[in-house]
């Protein structure tokens, strides 16, 4: 959904801008959905699961607001979608860092690259194959039901005089506040490059405020800048995760080619078949190779806790977050029918007047 779709929103009530918001996330999901028929299209699949990701943000942080719009039942299935399509999606994810490394990878481990390769085309085909099948059979029918929900809500109208009800803007800047507050925990929780638990809830985090960001960048200059630098943290956290879950495969994938090839010498033997064990046995075997990509995944593991840490990890992620907390009071303050630049012209430290010359 680009900004611009997300316009005039903070300044509407909180149920109507939520649903309005989580509406058109909807229809992005929709449109990426349509694409997924095209064999050609290498990004449908991924643009899907992105715009599904910010769907369900949306709706958790908005909760309150689209009360009697969602049920247990339609968070489940949405976010089933997302487990669905994530297989596929990771191992595609290490096929193209495998193909990045060929070129300067030994000769010698060449065969281990081409078992791993082979082990993980399988397991993307399969898990493209999964995801497609339960998408079509199931998103139509969960989408039509979301867009029911969401397309009404009822509203109290006041004409006894009593104070307006809040915008947007206050809903907003208090989800704000809170993503933040939990980016700086999930961040102060990772304090080594093995944090894989802690580090993907980083991830997570910082994915969640960016999606709340995202809609406001349109009416919110500041919301724009902090996307901006948000942006590397999550290609920092984003490029973590695939290391270690690429660590995860070499891990198993050294245990299945040990066992495949000791059933191949098995086999020779129990045959008594001399030619084949010798073949077997002094044959280029995979291991080799797959533990050189692992010490190569490992350095990178390394590399990027490092940028991670020199950048964002201890005290160095407080400006950051401090900006976007001062974003959030400013929404969160801002008076029924104020805008955003009013309300930061009113929290302003008034500039001294300079004394007329002489």
């Amino acid at each position: 959904m680009s900004v611009e779709a997300a316009a005039d929103l903070l300044g509407r009530p909180p149920a109507e801008a939520a649903r309005l918001l989580a509406l058109r996330l909807l229809d992005a999901a929709a449109a990426a959905h349509a694409r997924l028929a095209d064999p050609g299209d290498a990004e449908a699949l991924h643009d899907f699961r992105v715009a599904v990701r910010r769907l369900r943000s949306t709706l958790r942080a908005y909760r309150p607001a689209l009360e009697g719009s969602l049920s247990k039942r339609l968070e489940r299935q949405l976010k089933k979608l997302g487990r669905t399509t994530g297989g596929g999606r990771d191992a595609e994810v290490q096929l193209a860092w495998l193909r990045a490394a060929e070129p300067e990878l030994a000769p010698s481990h060449r065969h281990g690259w081409l078992w791993l390769a082979a082990r993980l085309e399988a397991q993307r085909q399969q898990g493209y194959a999964a995801a497609g099948e339960h998408l079509e059979d199931s998103f139509a029918h969960l989408a039509g039901d979301l867009r029911r929900r969401l397309g009404v809500y009822r509203a109290e109208v006041r004409l006894d005089g009593a104070a307006e009800a809040p915008t947007f803007a206050a809903t907003a800047g208090a989800a704000l506040q809170a993503a933040a507050g939990e980016l700086g925990e999930r961040l102060a929780a990772v304090t080594a490059a093995g944090d894989v638990e802690a580090s993907h809830a980083a991830r997570i985090a910082g994915k969640r405020l960016r999606y709340l960001l995202e809609p406001l960048a349109a009416e919110v200059e500041e919301a724009r800048a902090l996307v901006k630098r948000l942006k590397g943290l999550q290609e920092l956290l984003g490029e973590l995760h695939d290391a270690h879950v690429l660590e995860d495969e070499l891990a198993a994938a050294l245990g299945e080619a040990a066992a495949e090839r000791a059933r191949g010498l098995l086999a020779a033997t129990l045959d008594g078949d001399p030619e084949a064990l010798r073949k077997r046995t002094r044959g280029r075997t995979a291991q080799a190779g797959l533990l050189a990509l692992a010490a190569r995944n490992r350095a990178r593991r390394d590399e990027l806790f490092r940028g991670l840490d020199e950048g964002w990890l201890g005290a160095r992620a407080g400006r950051f977050l401090g900006d976007v907390e001062a974003l959030a009071r400013r929404l969160a303050k801002a008076a029924p029918g104020e805008t955003v630049e009013t309300a930061r012209a009113s929290t302003r430290p008034a500039r001294p007047v300079p004394a007329p010359a002489a």
